[in-house]
């Protein structure tokens, strides 16, 4: 994610560096506490810098003893340079590097050829040295670099230090401190929210930001110490289980020396997830604790009390509530229960007092699943499930333990936690012999099946699960089957007809309930009927999406009483507004459900719906936004354990230019979607060789690549196939084999009668038109597509329109829609694209089309590795040559290339040549 915060601290830290490369050396000491951001904001300040060399060293405990081995590291890279030294100077030097006698080296003689030998690498470019863990450095090399520092003045060289603080020793007394602090609350704000994937209380959010202090470690910490369910949304105390060792150990120590009624007063602070010091106080009283109980807390620095009440880590508040018994837990929540107002707060009071119950208690089990809706508005479906879990546990009935155990079940599955919820299925199985709640425990177990994996058992668990419940409760029934569909859809050109037939059975065979149906649900029948053989019907599936979109999932809750949005309808809903060719219809539906996803922490249907939303950034030639939703989508995937979603990266890089990447992820997805029986996965790596293959103009193999999955026409990829496959097909001399799409693409197009379809239906058929036909077509789908969010295939349309005007000498016109391609195509950062337009332009106009290589379209990065490569400098020369690695160096160029509007190293010593040297 972005960097965030620490502005005036970088601003710091870049004039130091350009002290360097002014030969105006300085020193600078950034401290702070473990988990501040020293490493971080360093590592980003050099990222930043180009054209300096950076040396690095780092202190070790375990090294202290060792005189000058921080220094034999950070001189390492330098050895070449010993030779030049003073010969004294360079006998110290070796010695204390051990690469020359083992004699002891004169402290003075390597402090000087220390200094020297920095000044020699000067002279080529400006030297960074980096030294972490200052306060773990042997005082050896301590002091040769204290003796540097004090003499930097005229030398190109500056050096950044980092230490905890403070430091004991008095070496660097005089260097520049800058102390780092916490973030500032927006940044803290953002970066916990970005480590958190669920919802979570408010007011557990604001103390949790508080006992953070703004230290960035200590805010990324807990939500990944916690697993799924145990933050329950802010309801629950997550294990410690990441607090380090030497903290553990020195807050137990403090906690040990005090007052057991001091003790007593952090474990009821503790087990408040809100840290409202009204609610404890009234909980402290109840136990007959008085204000001096809790000053012991606060004197031995382990509590603070204000506004709120908070712990000087947040993790020690885990650590202190795992540490007491079971009794004394049980005691401290009912006085929380009795001091947190029913009418106010009154989920958070019968949550105390579950935790506070001893046995079975039928009246306190209805009221926390009366009240897990109310916890899911806060806490999301994690909050809802340990309702409903704790529900069960304290009910007395087996029917109805049962009942709950599969409703906790459900909203586990929802929000990731898979074994959880097949582990309450279990406990419900193994009491009750009900045919409805065997039938639900099905539905739950064949749900987790395909969020584990996606392949043919997975889909006839579903069917099976569906035709199950189908008889006790026909909406259920209908939301398994679109699961189902939505599975049978994943499997793609592996879905035998059987497993189709079967899948249509199973819908006829289920009542229909109209009274209680749903607009989605109206859905399942049509969409069928196309995996069937059967046609898209717009007259059905618009007026359903509109009253979808319009309502959401309010519908569900109205009719049923339980809110169910599950993967069948996070797929399905997207999928029918593809299938209706309707761009604006898509992004909808895609944007409200992340929405709903995010809101309610449905982690099991999250990565769909983050990549249903990164496809809708890349209609819009929004690339970059694509990219952030798709990494997501594989964290989350990793989170819960679920196959990553593979789809989109792909074709992410087929328009950015970057073919390795593509080959390595196609190859990836190829070899998984064969494994897993995921012909869809297939299809998108087919697609993805297909753009990158039309974005080189290797025209030919870009039909061969695509041809099986053009004609499969998979439900929502014929939009992206069918002009691939007509451009490759069209641009390498076989309009014919295109006639039968194009054809196809029109009988649609009438249909649909959305810009979209009738636009790109106009373009291809201009594709594998001449003369007037093709002119003519050409600019009415142009205008269709102006009409769209769909800039990519604008872009794509103009650059066809403009290569064939060129073809027929049509200059000028040309001219304007290649520099119309052009810089679309740069704007999005569609590399081999632009390229293309690019090289139209220059056989057109005889000029080569690019930014300047020393505008500011070229970050000062780019500006450096395009020096150096246009110098010949391969990749590994200039990582060497900037200190990164060479695949950074290669991400620059692809971007580079984008930019300069050129496809080679050749053609970018070309264009940086015509800039040196101006015109010809």
């Amino acid at each position: 994610m972005t960097f965030l915060g620490r502005h005036h601290e970088r601003a710091v830290l870049r004039e130091l560096i350009e002290g360097a490369r002014s030969a105006a050396g300085d020193a600078i000491l950034v401290t702070g506490p473990a988990g501040i951001g020293k490493t971080a904001l360093i590592a980003e300040t050099i990222d930043e810098a180009t054209g300096v060399r950076v040396l690095q060293t780092t202190g070790a405990q375990y090294e202290m003893e060792l005189p000058f081995a921080a220094l034999q590291q950070l001189l390492q890279p330098l050895a070449a340079g010993i030779e030049t030294l003073p010969e004294p100077q360079a006998r110290a030097v070796a010695s204390a590097l051990g690469t020359g006698e083992t004699v002891a080296p004169t402290s003075v003689l390597v402090a000087l050829g220390t200094l020297n030998l920095l000044t020699w690498a000067a002279q080529e470019r400006p030297v960074i040295c980096v030294v972490d863990d200052t306060h773990w450095l042997d005082d050896a090399s301590s002091q040769v670099l204290a003796f540097v520092v004090r003499r930097l003045s005229g030398v190109a060289v500056s050096v950044i230090f980092m230490a905890r603080e403070p430091l004991t020793s008095d070496a660097l007394s005089g260097v520049t401190v800058l102390q780092l602090r916490g973030l500032e609350d927006t940044d803290a704000r953002t970066l916990l929210h970005a480590g958190l994937r669920a919802p979570l209380d408010p007011r557990v959010r604001d103390r949790i930001l508080a006992e953070a202090q703004g230290n960035p470690l200590a805010l990324l910490e807990l939500p990944r110490s916690a697993d799924l369910g145990a933050l329950a949304g802010g309801y629950g105390v997550p294990a410690a289980a990441q607090l380090p060792r030497t903290l553990e150990a020195n807050f137990q120590e403090r906690l040990e020396r005090l007052p057991a009624q001091a003790r007593r007063f952090l474990l009821v602070a503790s087990a408040d997830p809100t840290g409202d010091p009204v609610v404890v106080w009234r909980a402290a009283r109840h136990l007959g604790l008085d204000p001096v109980a809790a000053s012991h807390g606060v004197d031995a620095g382990l509590i603070q009390i204000d506004i709120r009440i908070r712990f000087r880590h947040p993790l020690v508040r885990s650590a202190i509530y795992e540490s007491a018994t079971v009794d004394d837990r049980r005691a401290v929540h009912d006085a929380l229960a009795s001091a947190t107002d029913a009418l106010v707060d009154p989920e958070r009071r019968a949550w105390h007092a579950a935790q506070a119950a001893a046995g079975p208690d039928e009246q306190l089990a209805e009221e926390l699943e009366r009240l897990a809706d109310r916890a899911r508005s806060r806490g999301g479906l994690a909050a809802s499930g340990a309702f409903l879990e704790q529900a069960a546990v304290l009910t007395p009935d087996a029917g109805l333990q049962a009942r709950r155990l599969l409703a906790a079940a459900r909203a586990r599955q929802e929000c990731g936690d898979f074994g959880r919820a097949l582990q309450l299925v279990a406990s419900a199985e193994a009491i009750v012999q009900d045919p409805l709640l065997l039938a639900q425990a099905q539905v739950v177990r064949a749900r987790v099946a395909f969020d584990r994996g996606r392949d043919e058992p997975a889909v006839r668990g579903l069917i099976a699960a569906a035709r199950a419940v189908g008889p006790f409760d026909v909406l259920l029934g209908r939301d398994v089957l679109f699961d189902a569909l939505a599975a049978a859809n994943l499997m793609g050109r592996f879905a035998t007809w059987s497993l189709t037939l079967d899948l249509a059975e199973a819908v006829r065979d289920l009542p229909v309930d109209d009274e209680r149906m749903r607009p989605l649900d109206r859905l399942l029948d049509p969409l069928i009927a196309c995996i069937s053989g059967g046609k898209v019907d717009p007259a059905v599936i618009r007026p359903v999406l509109d009253l979808y979109l319009e309502h959401g999932s309010e519908d569900v809750e109205a009719t049923r009483g339980v809110e169910r949005f599950g993967i069948g309808e996070l797929w399905l809903a997207c999928q029918a507004a593809l299938d209706i060719w309707d761009d604006q219809m898509f992004i909808a539906a895609s944007r409200q459900q992340l929405d709903y996803a995010r809101d309610n922490g449905a982690l099991a249907g999250m990565p769909i719906a983050l990549t249903f939303r990164a496809m809708s950034f890349i209609h819009e030639g929004r690339f970059a936004q694509a990219q952030r939703l798709v990494d997501e989508a594989y964290a989350v995937s990793a989170e819960i354990g679920a196959p990553g979603m593979a789809f989109i990266d792909m074709s992410i890089a087929a328009y950015q230019g970057d073919r390795q990447r593509v080959r390595e992820l196609t190859e990836q997805a190829t070899a998984d979607a064969t494994a897993r029986g995921e012909g869809r996965l297939l299809t998108a790596a087919e697609l993805a060789t297909t753009t990158s293959l039309n974005g080189m103009g290797q025209f030919a193999a870009a039909a061969d690549a695509c041809r099986t999955a053009v004609h499969l026409r998979e439900p929502g990829f014929p939009p992206w196939l069918i002009p691939e496959f007509v451009e490759g097909a069209a641009r390498s001399g076989r309009p014919q084999e295109a006639l039968e799409m194009v054809e196809h693409l029109e009988r649609v197009a009438a249909e649909m009668d959305t810009d979209w379809c009738t636009g790109t239906g106009l373009y291809v058929r201009a594709l594998i038109s001449t003369g007037e036909q093709a002119d003519i077509s050409y600019r009415e789908g142009i205008t269709r597509l102006a009409r769209t969010t769909r800039r990519p295939d604008l872009a794509r349309a103009r650059l066809s329109y403009g290569e064939w005007l060129a073809g027929e000498d049509r200059k000028g016109e040309a001219r304007e829609q290649l520099e119309a391609a052009h810089e679309m195509f740069l704007g999005m950062g569609a590399r081999d694209f632009a390229g293309r337009a690019s090289r139209a332009l220059r056989a057109v106009t005889g000029v080569v089309r690019h930014h300047n290589a020393g505008e500011a379209a070229l970050t000062a990065a780019e500006q450096a590795v395009t020096r150096l490569v246009a110098g010949g400098a391969t990749s590994k020369e200039a990582a060497a040559e900037l200190f990164i690695s060479p695949r950074t160096v290669d991400a620059h160029l692809r971007s580079i290339f984008a930019k300069l509007g050129v496809k080679s190293r050749r053609e970018l010593r070309d264009v940086y040549r015509e800039t040196a040297e101006g015109p010809r």
